[in-house]
């Protein structure tokens, strides 16, 4: 739902953390793609100082009055459940991509699809309804549950925390649109990030506002988005940061420390209880961190590892000096999947358009989204791609990092970074567009990821081989959830799919991500 007639001025700050021109008014139009794909790849850069002055008081505050969103119950016709010989499926009326489900307390939390203003529970068992809501905006993303309050932003333009057991509405922010990326709970704090510029705030009426005694507001920074901390039983926020370009996926919590990868390729950690910003370095990464001990695991880009092509590699930061020289950097692999010329001519391109045009984004992604800083880092620029994007992120699990590279599986060495097996995934990468399966998720000692040819594939993370494939019917880009023996995958047309394994050791991997936390790590 577009709640504003018109888009502020707002300086935008992209890769080169350079003041950008912003949209002047309606939806911003698709320019064509001018980064060539040979552009020069700058040097890692410790930009903490710079991050910590455009959050002193030098500079304006983020917004912190936003209008509420309203959820309202709503019902779902029975037909829609369907049972399978090994479980269940729920075919949702919006026919439009579903984001990973989340499970909690033996139910299924699932967004309507990108096309909806609905948000689901269902019993994880039956797929019979418990509840339903309709939503004031557009395009929910996947949940996240703590203390049985359900949280999930919608792409237009607010943040939900609704009762898990009742869809009951609790506190919401109309924070600014589009939200691209999935909320975050630890602690009792949500973590979320928005738009600046994107209405609904206190922003809208331009960087030289007026104080109650007429003094001028001090000048906005040249940063488009901001990451919010906000109680999560009473809705208080608790702290904001101004943040380059909007979360890449979503916020990662570890140990009293929130960590964020940027669309501009920007990796942020603060501190989870008053938002210190501990360390900020501009690195053009390509995927959310992973955490573990004191490894931060993450993909970057690597154009000049292949004499300018569009690449990728993994890359080993040292947790305790982000600025560090890495503890490894894998081998570059050429990146189609990244290449903004390439994936502009794909099938994800034009369905990225058609489901913006469907939620309001005919001529694009508006320029307070920073789409620019997104489509020169990781190839998208839609509303939909945006939201949707998982990236090359790794999974730590056993004795290898898993992690899928647009057209492949590889198993990597957490200790260098050296491939240990790769294995192909079926499809034509620069038609489809995007990656040709999900980031992996992992239970019971293998590995499961769902694919654009409608399948969930169970792996051994010893030798990569491909020991079950569970038909889905419809393609899948997302991750699968996997609980209590069952895999439960969203496809691209409307479906919520549930394979019961009969293997109850498969469980523990709840959302996207592993957890609300998103840390990607998962007992073994």
């Amino acid at each position: 739902m577009r709640r504003f007639a018109r888009i502020t001025s707002l300086g935008l700050l992209c890769l080169s953390m350079a003041l950008m021109p912003a949209d002047s008014g309606e939806k911003a139009k698709k320019e064509p793609v001018k980064e060539p794909a040979k552009a020069k790849e700058p040097e890692k850069t410790d930009v903490t100082a710079d991050v910590r002055a455009m959050n002193s008081k030098d500079f304006q505050a983020p917004p912190t009055e936003f209008r509420a969103g309203h959820a309202t119950p709503r019902k779902l016709d029975a037909s829609a459940v369907a049972k399978t010989d090994n479980g269940f499926t729920i075919q949702l009326p919006s026919k439009a991509p579903v984001p990973t489900p989340t499970v909690y307390k033996g139910k299924i939390y699932v967004s309507g699809g990108f096309h909806s203003k609905e948000y689901y529970c269902f019993d994880a068992v039956t797929g019979k309804l418990v509840w339903g809501v309709d939503l004031d905006d557009d395009g929910p993303t996947s949940a996240v549950v703590e203390d049985d309050i359900v949280v999930f932003n919608t792409e237009s333009c607010t943040i939900f925390a609704l009762d898990a057991k009742t869809g009951k509405h609790l506190w919401s922010y109309f924070l600014g649109d589009p939200l691209t990326s999935t909320p975050t709970i630890a602690n009792g704090k949500v973590f979320t990030s928005y738009p600046a510029g994107g209405g609904g705030n206190k922003l809208d009426g331009g960087p030289q506002q007026r104080k109650p005694d007429g003094a001028k507001q001090p000048q906005r920074p040249n940063a488009s988005h901001v990451l919010a901390c906000i109680e999560l039983k009473t809705g208080k926020i608790l702290w904001q940061r101004w943040m380059d370009s909007d979360v890449m996926s979503a916020p990662v919590a570890v140990e009293g420390e929130v960590y964020a990868t940027s669309f501009g390729g920007t990796v942020y950690k603060f501190k989870q209880d008053d938002g210190t910003i501990v360390s900020a370095v501009r690195s053009r990464a390509t995927s959310a961190p992973v955490v573990v001990g004191n490894n931060v695991y993450l993909t970057t880009r690597a154009d000049a590892g292949l004499g300018g092509k569009v690449a990728e590699r993994i890359l080993a930061a040292d947790r305790k000096d982000a600025t560090a020289k890495p503890v490894f950097e894998g081998e570059a692999k050429e990146a189609k999947y990244l290449d903004a010329r390439i994936q502009d001519k794909s099938d994800l391109k034009k369905l990225g358009q058609d489901l913006d045009a469907g939620n309001g984004f005919g001529g694009g992604a508006p320029a307070v989204a920073n789409p620019q800083a997104a489509e020169m880092n990781i190839g998208q620029a839609n509303v939909s791609t945006m939201q949707a994007f998982q990236g090359s992120r790794i999974l730590n699990y056993g004795s290898g990092n898993f992690n899928c590279m647009g057209n492949e599986i590889c198993c990597t060495d957490p200790t260098n970074g050296k491939v240990q097996w790769t294995v192909k995934i079926q499809g034509d990468l620069e038609k489809v567009g995007g990656f040709l399966a999900s980031a992996p998720a992992a239970a019971g000692g293998k590995i499961f990821l769902s694919t654009v040819q409608g399948e969930v594939l169970q792996m051994d993370p010893k030798d990569g081989k491909i020991v079950t494939r569970y038909k889905v019917g419809s393609p899948a880009r997302f991750q699968p959830a996997i609980e209590g023996g069952r895999i439960f995958v969203g496809t691209e047309n409307g479906r919520i799919v549930c394979i019961d394994t009969g293997n109850p050791e498969f469980t523990g991997w709840t959302t996207w991500g592993a957890n609300s936390a998103h840390t990607n790590v998962v007992k073994k």
